[in-house]
């Protein structure tokens, strides 16, 4: 095939349009990019390869290195990942980079050494049919092999008879991937990941019957899948932030080729990858990053946004994307984009808190500054095997710093780690009688489910108010509820509900960031991070607390420890345990917080625990009461009060900063009814 044959269309028809600009720019703006990226393709050109960019499904922590032929199915330390990773070939896209970066014909040489023992070396059939050729890095492929080409373009090394050779291959992967690829997978990411890369393929290629045929059948696949796996709210169904993200990202790519070659998508597909782009504004912490949740890894999230700003032209996204084009879009889509990104105005959300309610996900937010405060409580669905048992788990941010946070993935093999971090007691939930309401087969089936219930979720001016249970227990005829109220801006108020009869033991885990320091004095327990500070006090009589060493991994292959506590209450029938938590900068104090008696407004009696209960929180001036009703008790025209306060709702606040001691407050803000 001649050159030109395959490059037949103009450069805005694809990736990379403007390489030589996107260098000198990438110099000018993304210097620690740039250095990163020299790094990897240095070290290729040396046959060592080691996976750490941001994005890379399986990082790995230790280089690999091969001294003399390439083993493509090296399987280190029997993680069969490291093969599946090393064979998505992202690291020739970092050669094409760094010789635009350097103009060094070592890396287009590099390139062509590697991309010509993979072909010569590894034939579609026979050689390890879960390895290299597997579906999803055949899908891939098509991705990182028709971007890589693009860098070296104009490099006096190519020859015709490599890009015939090269096309040839192109076309293996795409006939693969049509055969392959059928509706049994539009559940999975790997039917959008896979289609995308037949996409890419179709475009790459010179245009034909073939290359039509596969565009058509792979949007149609993508299209489908869409309608299958993103929820209403936004959120890609398998729980798991790390893999939406890999779907809104390929998404994108489909987004911008159909769009660059005069393609008509779906106005309903392009509406639900903005919608994917909207769900990352609403899961940013205030650092960036997109919460551990699942199979996931810690990840600056303002990449993808920022993609998703330029795309469809949205302020929002492009005020919690970055102020100019990113280190990847900008080779990908070149100076024009660079430059209209530039140009879009930036527009704060119109809203703080949000739910994303077909996922169960929920997001008490302060504000946007990068000091906010953030709390999420998950009661979502389980999807596939990239989700946890993660039930009524909560993460939380003060002053834009964690503090409880989730344990992470670490590794795939069906290990004792992959068990414990994935399980209940690797999250910051309940479980009852030391058993689990999740119990898993093997590191992708689930034996045991629990049902989600009981949702709800209410912004008030004072406060918020989000809870859920689920039916985990409902055979041993347990129900267990979550309540959290947020009294702005500083103060949490967990409630965890256990409707039961007979004696049980409750367990609350609490996972902390692993740069804090959590220390215990008279119940009261405290965490010290870099920059912030949290108090934690338990009021219910009768709870115990046991600290312990656990793990969280922020990327995969990679663990340290973290300090967990255990808190731990033995009672008959129902049970409430009431955590009061705030905090913030370093020179935050804790609350005052103490139970209150309660009674009934019409019968004049004294209210008991099962039915009902108050907490008095006291922040220097600030003070308010709570009301937590457990059960049924408003008995003809009945009312709840609770020292000075007087109020009719399931949960109410009332802020009495400012009443006088004796004076009755009525009211207050209810968060549930």
């Amino acid at each position: 095939m001649r050159m030109e044959q395959y490059f037949d269309r103009p450069d805005s028809c694809y990736f990379v349009p403007d390489p030589e600009w996107a260098a000198s720019y990438s110099r000018g703006n993304w210097e620690k990019e740039v250095k990163h990226i020299l790094r990897i393709a240095d070290e290729v050109c040396e046959n060592t390869f080691l996976f750490d960019l941001d994005w890379d499904m399986e990082r790995t922590c230790e280089p690999v290195t091969f001294r003399e032929d390439v083993d493509w199915c090296c399987i280190p330390d029997e993680d069969p990942e490291f093969v599946w990773q090393f064979n998505r070939h992202r690291f020739f896209i970092c050669l094409g980079q760094a010789w635009q970066l350097t103009g060094d014909e070592k890396y287009v040489r590099n390139f062509l050494r590697l991309i010509h023992d993979w072909m010569d070396r590894i034939p579609m059939e026979g050689i390890m049919q879960m390895g290299p050729w597997r579906m999803l890095e055949t899908g891939l492929r098509g991705e990182t092999w028709t971007k890589a080409i693009r860098y070296f373009r104009n490099s006096s090394l190519l020859t015709e008879e490599f890009i015939d050779k090269f096309a040839g291959y192109l076309r293996l992967h795409a006939k693969r991937l049509e055969e392959k690829g059928g509706d049994e997978r539009l559940q999975s990411n790997w039917c959008i990941l896979e289609n995308s890369g037949l996409f890419e393929i179709a475009m790459a290629l010179p245009q034909d019957e073939d290359t039509r045929r596969w565009a058509s059948l792979a949007l149609r696949r993508i299209r489908d899948s869409v309608w299958v796996q993103v929820y209403e709210d936004g959120s890609q169904w398998e729980q798991s932030p790390m893999y939406h993200n890999e779907v809104f990202h390929c998404l994108c790519c489909v987004v911008y080729l159909a769009r660059a070659n005069g393609i008509r998508l779906d106005p309903g597909l392009e509406e639900t990858v903005h919608r994917m782009a909207l769900a990352d504004v609403i899961w940013r912490k205030p650092d960036g990053c997109q919460f551990i949740q699942g199979d996931s890894d810690e990840v600056d999230l303002r990449d993808k946004i920022t993609m998703g700003a330029w795309l469809f032209r949205d302020p929002v996204l492009k005020y919690a994307g970055f102020d100019r084009m990113d280190f990847e879009g900008a080779w990908d889509f070149g100076r024009k984009a660079s430059q209209e990104y530039r140009s879009l105005p930036a527009e704060k959300p119109g809203f703080t808190s949000a739910c994303l309610k077909d996922s169960g996900n929920y997001y008490l937010r302060e504000s946007w500054e990068e000091n906010a405060n953030l709390l999420h409580f998950t009661c979502g669905a389980m999807s596939t095997g990239h989700c946890h048992g993660d039930k009524l788990h909560v993460d939380l941010v003060l002053n834009g710093e964690d503090v409880l946070v989730d344990g992470g993935r670490s590794t795939y093999k069906d290990i004792l780690l992959r068990f414990e971090l994935k399980g209940n007691m690797g999250h910051n939930t309940t479980i009852v009688d030391k058993k689990p309401f999740t119990t898993f087969t093997d590191s992708w089936d689930t034996r045991k489910l629990s049902l989600p219930v009981n949702r709800s979720f209410h912004t008030g001016k004072k406060a918020e108010f989000v809870q859920g249970g689920h039916l985990g227990y409902i055979s041993e005829g347990i129900f267990v509820n979550r309540r959290i109220i947020w009294i702005k801006p500083d103060i949490y108020l967990i409630n965890d509900q256990f409707y039961a009869t007979g004696e049980h033991e409750y367990r609350q885990y609490f996972h902390f960031a692993p740069e804090g320091c959590v220390s215990e004095e008279n119940g009261l327990l405290t965490f010290r991070g870099k920059k912030n500070a949290a108090f934690f006090q338990f009021l219910t009589e009768g709870v115990s607390l046991e600290e312990y060493s656990g793990i969280i991994s922020r990327h995969y292959n990679q663990c340290e420890e973290n300090v967990c506590v255990r808190a731990s209450l033995k009672k008959e029938g129902f049970a409430s345990m009431i955590t009061v938590i705030n905090g913030g900068d370093s020179l935050a104090e804790a609350v005052q917080a103490e139970l209150l008696d309660t009674w009934s407004h019409t019968r004049f009696i004294n209210l008991n625990e099962t039915e009902v209960q108050a907490v008095k929180i006291t922040a220097g001036r600030r003070r308010y009461v709570v009301i937590l009703c457990h059960n049924e008790l408003f008995h003809s025209s009945d009312a709840v009060i609770a020292g000075d306060c007087f109020g009719v709702g399931n949960v109410c606040v009332f802020d009495v900063s400012d009443v006088k001691e004796g004076e009755r407050c009525y009211g207050g803000e209810v968060l549930h009814v």
